[in-house]
């Protein structure tokens, strides 16, 4: 560890921390409340220096009836910055769904309302896309299953999702993709079932991943990896 920021956010809770660097200054979108406790909206904040932060936006969830909003991850596509976060209404049990938020400003502080990821199935969390070439990839948990999925699409971000298949054993949460110097893929993953923190794996197509490695982080649980 580098340093214990302190920052909670304003409800004391922090978690699913997603990190992106952004014209010069880092942002984290998270989650704000427990795992057991309702949430209908996730936070933002800023900072310079990647230690003392600043919250700077609530963005509600927009969906009716929600009972949780769990694991905002950003995604950047050319100069539009959106987050992609998993909602979950009170009227069923086991409907989670990924939607998509895209910012209306350059400072994040203002957001669109929700677009649901259509064909990406239900129950799922932790969606984190990436695009390579003509085609978005999304790897998220199927939250039934307890399992990784790969799924792709070819028409844009919020339509025609195929699932792919399975990425490792179950067990595992928090996918979290950075594209390495060589044109390759690094995946994180949070070992939650074990609390044996996190591993990774690598891939040059994002269809096959060598064995997963622990990078040494015993304790540590969902977040995001950023080159810089």
């Amino acid at each position: 560890m580098l340093s214990d920021t302190n920052f909670h956010g304003p409800t004391g809770v922090l978690r699913d921390p997603s990190i992106l660097q952004h014209n010069g200054r880092y942002y984290i979108a998270y989650t704000v409340q427990s795992w057991t406790t309702n949430s209908t909206y996730f936070n933002i904040a800023s900072s310079t220096n990647l230690t003392t932060w600043t919250n700077i936006a609530s963005v509600p969830s927009g969906i009716a009836n929600t009972r949780f909003t769990w694991a905002p991850e950003f995604y950047v596509e050319g100069n539009t910055v959106r987050v992609i976060t998993s909602v979950a209404a009170t009227t069923c049990s086991n409907c989670f769904r990924p939607y998509v938020y895209t910012a209306q400003n350059a400072a994040l502080t203002s957001w669109s309302g929700p677009a649901q990821m259509w064909g990406l199935g239900t129950n799922h969390i932790d969606t984190f896309v990436v695009k390579s070439g003509s085609t978005w990839h999304a790897f998220t948990k199927d939250e039934t299953g307890k399992y990784i999925e790969h799924w792709t699409t070819t028409a844009n971000l919020t339509e025609g999702w195929v699932n792919r298949g399975r990425l490792f054993a179950s067990g595992y949460e928090g996918p979290s993709l950075v594209r390495l110097d060589n044109g390759s893929w690094r995946i994180y993953v949070d070992r939650y079932s074990t609390g044996g923190g996190i591993y990774t794996a690598t891939s040059t197509d994002l269809f096959t991943w060598t064995g997963l490695t622990s990078v040494g982080c015993s304790g540590c649980r969902h977040g995001t990896a950023i080159a810089r």
